[in-house]
């Protein structure tokens, strides 16, 4: 077993997982994909 091969697995996993999260909390509300930087940054409310 490789160590780095299994480290880089799992991180790509749980970035991806993260990702999908994401996903569904935007997909729920479409609100959610609008953060406080992208506010500050767009001059949102």
């Amino acid at each position: 077993m490789d160590l780095e091969d299994y480290v880089t697995e799992k991180a790509l996993y749980g970035l991806f997982f993260m990702i999908g999260e994401e996903e569904k909390k935007i997909r729920e509300d479409p609100a959610a994909r609008v953060t406080d930087l992208l506010k500050k940054v767009f001059g949102g409310p």
